[in-house]
């Protein structure tokens, strides 16, 4: 049998859309892409990048804390953005996130579109858990 836990963020949405924000194997939690909505699924902060990864990161933060947890934890992060120029403007709103900590292996790519039109980024996370 397998060692898998998963977690539910918003579980209504993630039913709906047919998912879990997180399952825990062993000791690697993978975080779906994660979008900037609120916890009935509608996005927030339409054409501002900065805001929705600070919307974005808040809702992993949630995540994490709910194994135990934190942004030191993360170790990959693969982002997915409508506007690669406006993610790079606002790049320092995710890199303010890790407040200092060592910055995981990250991937960003600029897609066509994302789940809602109005949603610009999308991020999914593996984290390595503490050990019990």
């Amino acid at each position: 049998m397998i060692d898998r836990q998963t977690f539910h963020l918003r579980p209504e949405g993630e039913k709906a859309f047919g998912y879990a924000q997180a399952v825990r194997s062993g000791g690697t939690l993978h975080i779906s892409g994660s979008l900037s909505v609120d916890d009935a699924f509608a996005p927030e902060f339409p054409g501002d990048m900065a805001a929705q990864i600070g919307s974005v990161y808040a809702g992993i933060t949630r995540t994490l804390d709910a194994f135990g947890a934190t942004m030191a934890n993360v170790v990959k992060e693969n982002i997915y953005v409508t506007d690669m120029d406006a993610f790079i403007a606002a790049n320092g709103a995710r890199i303010a996130r890790y407040g200092g900590l060592d910055l995981p292996a990250t991937t960003a790519v600029e897609v066509r579109r994302l789940a809602f039109p109005e949603c610009m980024i999308e991020i999914e996370i593996t984290a390595a858990l503490p050990t019990p």
